[in-house]
């Protein structure tokens, strides 16, 4: 399964370079204060991308300077969101997540599986690494067929999905309603 060379150093460089030029300020965690808090992004193995900047100050007029820098520098962005978060934790999972261009998700295969991704989607940002650490859980699980197998914070389902083809019966179980909104009408049942 061949996976394509991110442009996430790149956008990552551009980002920090754009935000010092143009007098961004970073997120400073002792002191809670700031501009950018964090950058997220994705990569898949059909080529869509997906970056989530995370605010921690509301400032249109710098956010939209951002955003639109990206979305010109990077036409290659499938998915560009932000989320303003004013809590003392980068957790995402209690915010609003706000589609600035693209799709507010992207998608993955492996295997002839089709996953939703979104941002709050509990999925490894490395595809490659993702696809094999999924082999080597379905292969460590040794299944010979007749098992039911529960898959406890299933995210996206990818693994419970990957043990599926060997095991009788899979349950996934998750506790993040949006993480696995996703695989509605994507995901093999």
């Amino acid at each position: 399964m061949p996976f394509a060379k991110g442009p996430s150093n790149a956008i990552r460089s551009e980002t920090k370079k754009f935000a010092i030029d143009n007098g961004l300020t970073f997120f400073n965690p002792r002191n809670q204060h700031g501009l950018l808090r964090t950058l997220m992004i994705r990569t898949t193995s059909t080529g869509e991308l997906m970056v989530l900047i995370q605010f921690f100050e509301d400032n249109q007029t710098n956010r939209e300077l951002l955003l639109n820098h990206l979305k010109k520098s990077f036409p290659e962005i499938t998915s560009l969101l932000y989320v303003i978060n004013e809590k003392q934790n980068d957790t995402i999972y209690d915010q609003k997540v706000v589609c600035f261009s693209g799709r507010n998700h992207i998608f993955e295969e492996m295997e002839g599986l089709q996953f939703k991704i979104t941002a709050k989607s509990f999925y490894r940002t490395n595809s490659e690494q993702a696809y094999e650490l999924y082999k080597i859980t379905r292969d460590f699980a040794m299944l010979e067929g007749d098992e039911l197998v529960y898959d406890l914070y299933t995210g996206t389902g990818t693994i419970a999905q990957f043990v599926s083809k060997k095991a009788k019966k899979v349950i996934g179980i998750e506790s993040v309603p949006d993480a696995i909104l996703g695989c509605q009408g994507k995901c093999r049942k």
